[in-house]
């Protein structure tokens, strides 16, 4: 097979996947605040000015930070909703590079927001060309001779675990959080001496809504990022993953047979495994930092089946 050509392979750009995950998470986060509502008028009456506003600023607040934290619940990669579906392929060649993908930062601050554990490059064999272009590709990846590569994305299981956690937090959160920043906003508001009529009460009615809403935010994400948390250590607790395990131990130069879900990337239009289901090292290659498709060629024979790639 002709070795495809380096970067762009068609013009124009990746049609763009319907953002059904961000439309339900508005969808949601709006629900909630046309509940808090109900509520606030049910309980304390619409006319109050401790009422319905005011617990309806405690709902948005609340509202804004589980949309926040159900949209990345909602995105499509393995962990409450499944990766999209493609070819379970197999490939060899020797590995290019290894990033972790993994920050601490965002595991101990957001935790709902955790992605993939990592990634790798692999500079693939000829024989598995097919695997890196085809009608559905917009892009493909080569190392610094030009050799084509197809990058390996490795799942976080900890990062499952987090937001799961992070989505029963938050959910948690948002109702102890209605309730706290409506206590707050009642303590201000009582504090400043506000009145239902004269000439400040606009000013106080402002101060008692932004008190509300953020106190009650504050809440909904501490709930977030506790849950988050707890998920992680529950997730660190099970029995290691031996795909993980092995991807921390590659590095540059190892030969590889791959196997994994492949797709094509929804964002760049690259072909990738997502994620990696197999790792099998078969010894070191030579000779660094950049390796050919002939260095991949020259490897051990072939232990993959050739199939024609189904993308279309």
């Amino acid at each position: 097979m002709t070795t495809p050509t380096c970067g762009a392979q068609q013009p124009g750009s990746v049609p763009s996947p319907f953002a059904w995950q961000g439309i339900a998470a508005i969808s949601a986060g709006a629900a909630l605040i046309g509940l808090g509502y109900k509520i606030g008028s049910a309980l304390y009456g619409a006319s109050t000015l401790f009422g319905a506003a005011t617990f309806t600023a405690c709902a948005a607040g609340a509202a804004a930070i589980f949309a926040l934290v159900l949209y990345y619940a909602f995105k499509a990669d393995g962990c409450i909703i499944s990766p999209a579906h493609g070819e379970p392929i197999c490939l060899s060649g020797i590995v290019q590079d290894t990033t972790d993908e993994r920050s601490t930062a965002v595991a101990i601050l957001a935790p709902y927001a955790m992605g993939p554990a990592g990634l790798f490059d692999v500079v693939i064999k000829s024989d598995y060309f097919q695997y890196v272009t085809g009608p559905g590709t917009y892009w493909v990846y080569c190392n610094g001779v030009g050799a084509p590569m197809l990058p390996c994305i490795v799942k976080s299981e900890t990062a499952c675990g987090a937001k799961i956690g992070s989505l029963v937090g938050v959910t948690a959160g948002a109702v102890a959080g209605a309730i706290v920043g409506y206590m707050a906003a009642a303590a201000v508001g009582a504090a400043l001496g506000c009145a239902a009529s004269g000439p400040f009460y606009l000013l106080c009615l402002l101060v008692v809504l932004i008190v509300a809403a953020i106190v009650a935010a504050a809440v909904a994400m501490a709930g977030a990022i506790i849950g988050g948390w707890i998920g992680e250590g529950i997730a660190s607790a099970g029995d290691s993953d031996p795909v993980v395990d092995t991807w921390e131990g590659l590095s540059a130069g190892i030969i590889v047979t791959v196997k994994g879900n492949w797709i094509v990337n929804p964002d760049i239009g690259n072909n990738e495994l997502f994620y990696t289901t197999s790792i099998c090292r078969t010894g070191p290659f030579a000779t660094p930092p950049d390796y050919t498709t002939a260095d991949a060629d020259s490897t051990a024979a072939a232990d993959c089946p050739i199939v024609t790639a189904p993308i279309g």
